[in-house]
């Protein structure tokens, strides 16, 4: 025998399963309000800018204490040396005044020591300097000197040589290619990637595809290296009347670095060989890109703004972590939750300059902020999003 329900059994709602969703969506809506308004300790880490590595020190005295001394007095001057290089414009370094060490070593918030060797009256070190942000701003302003803070975003190098009515990328004679893996490591803003030019970037892409701007050729290589921007600077060298003659033209490809293209030209003696040439247009490319990011990003603390923008939350997890980014740009000063609903959160951005300085400083952490028909968009630049 068959026992049919009464029909009125299906229509009643599942009051249980409700309760659960409701309540889940309020538990959700609560932890991302609590954790908007007491931010975890990790916002208060020292920003990137403000971290020398590998300082070498080498100290000789009367006693390895005295070495030691000596060493770490040393070790802090040359790290605010190469702090006020990376961050302090170059027409603005010889306007700082002379600071004594006891007030350097205030600017100073820890050292960590890498390697340690000594012996009675020697002491080798290799450490890693984090100055106070807070500390060096104060100190920087005082002095009304203009700096900036934001790192750029890695970028890969790809350096087209055009000579002899020939392209060459991957070439073996491709001195251009050359002189940038023969500079030294820079210290700056900007963290330039050259590539190996191994099988697998001679097939990701090729000279006359860099020059034409084929951006999934370009995305590809750029991705190999980790990086999401790219430079490309295609070097042309003529030799005209006794003298070679150089024009080099660079763009930045990449999230916001579209339409950025730096001109730069010589002419020299044949004398001069066309590795020291290109060693010296390298060196002095690598400067004006840095002069220029810095430019581009000076603090302006004068210039206080705010924005509202709309953040669409898809993932709890991914809305914390944006939170945290957001906190750690050196151009933000405050972020407050104006509205909160399950799928999205409405914020108000405190900050310096203005919002084109903002969206260039976001878009080094690939986060996107966007003019919308009432308020900004802010969103972490995932795939598919």
């Amino acid at each position: 025998m068959v026992n049919y329900l009464p029909w009125f059994v299906e229509k009643i709602p599942d009051n249980s399963r409700f309760a659960t969703f409701t309540f889940e969506r309020i538990l959700t809506v609560v932890f991302i309000a609590s954790f908007l308004a007491f931010p975890l300790q990790v916002l208060a880490e020292p920003q990137a800018a403000y971290i020398i590595n590998n300082i070498s020190v080498d100290e000789t005295s009367k006693s390895a204490a005295l070495a030691q001394k000596a060493a770490l007095k040393k070790g802090q001057e040359l790290a605010y040396s190469r702090l006020i290089n990376r961050i302090v414009p170059v027409a603005g370094q010889s306007k700082i005044p002379s600071i004594q060490y006891s007030d350097l070593v205030q600017l100073v918030s820890g050292i960590d020591f890498i390697e340690q060797k000594s012996s009675p009256i020697r002491y080798l070190a290799k450490i890693n300097v984090r100055f106070n942000q807070t500390a060096v701003r104060h100190h920087l302003r005082n002095a009304n000197i203009r700096f900036a803070e934001t790192i750029s975003k890695p970028l890969l190098v790809l350096p087209v040589l055009k000579i002899n009515a020939t392209l060459q990328l991957w070439d073996a004679s491709n001195t251009w290619i050359k002189v940038w893996r023969e500079l030294p490591s820079s210290d700056g803003l900007i963290n330039l990637v050259i590539p190996v030019g191994d099988t697998k970037d001679i097939v990701s892409i090729s000279p006359e595809q860099a020059i034409e701007g084929n951006i999934k050729r370009i995305q590809d290589i750029a991705r190999r290296y980790g990086t999401s921007e790219v430079l490309l600077t295609v070097m042309e060298v003529k030799s005209e009347k006794g003298k070679i003659i150089t024009e080099v033209i660079s763009s930045r490809i990449g999230l916001q670095g579209e339409g950025h293209t730096l001109v730069q030209g010589s002419e020299n003696n044949k004398e001069s060989s066309l590795s020291a040439i290109l060693y010296d247009s390298a060196k002095s490319l690598r400067i004006e890109l840095e002069e220029s990011w810095k430019m581009a990003n000076i603090l302006n603390f004068n210039d206080k703004r705010l924005l509202l923008a709309e953040i669409n939350i898809k993932d709890l997890e991914r809305f914390i972590f944006l939170r945290k980014e957001l906190e750690m740009v050196s151009l933000v000063q405050n972020i407050e939750i104006v509205s909160l609903s399950i799928k999205e959160a409405l914020v108000r951005i405190k900050f310096f300059g203005p919002p084109e300085q903002l969206k260039l400083a976001l878009a080094q952490k690939d986060i996107l902020l966007n003019q919308g028909s009432v308020y900004w968009n802010l969103k972490k630049a995932y795939n598919n999003e």
